[in-house]
């Protein structure tokens, strides 16, 4: 075992993901690349939206190098907190008072788990479609990958029997190119959903100047809907 050749391995498979994947990587990267260049500049203080905007942008990403780099739970798990940071900074972006986040009265900082879901219970309010398809997917990662299960070990583990049995506990998931290729749509549709929402609130609410890097969201659709027919595709 050696963390300096996993490293140097990670950092291989993350040079080589648009040979290996194509539009699929190339549709995610580019939607990670739009999500960390949404806002140009704030207009009035929002201190909180930026907050969990960096977030927004830094879970993203990082879930978008886990799936590449083979480490699919990590993936998962960063495309969770992705969400929850979305359902954040649009609701911070509509409301710049803080006092669903600080306890200003004792002096506190507020419950984290209630000042999001009370994000969450705003967008499905105000954002229907959006709310759906960050709940429907959130319920689908705490339901697969979110937690511990015995199931999720087949992701690394095997046993070989016979004369010379292995077992084997690969700190690399196994290569699964096609489930790859899935997870990374997902991703990229999760980004694009959360650039849309957060550019609605903008023109909704203000607050920031959106970046001309925000032109090519449609374009992004439209390469995920192409994405998504090679998958189905590949699987006729």
């Amino acid at each position: 075992m050696s963390l300096e050749i996993f490293s140097a391995e990670e950092h291989q498979r993350l040079v080589d993901a648009e040979s290996r994947y194509g539009n699929a990587f190339v549709n995610t990267y580019n939607t990670t690349i739009l999500l960390s260049n949404l806002m140009m500049w704030p207009v009035i203080d929002c201190d909180l939206f930026i907050r969990f905007y960096s977030q927004m942008k830094k879970y993203h990403t990082l879930s978008v190098v886990s799936t590449v780099r083979l480490h699919r739970i990590q993936a998962k798990m960063d495309l969770r907190y992705f969400l929850e940071s979305t359902a954040n900074a649009a609701f911070s972006l509509a409301h710049t008072d803080t006092q669903n986040y600080f306890d200003l009265q004792n002096n506190r900082i507020g419950d984290a788990q209630k000042a999001t879901l009370k994000a969450y219970k705003w967008l499905e309010v105000t954002y229907l479609a959006h709310s759906n398809f960050m709940r429907e997917l959130k319920a689908d990662i705490n339901e697969q990958t979110a937690h511990a299960h015995v199931v999720n070990s087949h992701h690394n583990f095997d046993f070989v029997p016979g004369q010379k049995a292995e077992i084997i506990t690969s700190y690399f998931d196994f290569e699964d190119d096609e489930l790859i290729k899935l997870d990374l749509w997902i991703a990229a549709k999760a980004g694009i959903h959360a650039a849309d929402l957060i550019l609605t609130v903008q023109k909704d609410f203000g607050g920031f100047l959106p970046s001309s890097d925000s032109d090519i969201l449609g374009q992004l659709m439209t390469d995920n809907d192409a994405v998504l027919r090679e998958l189905q595709s590949a699987k006729a």
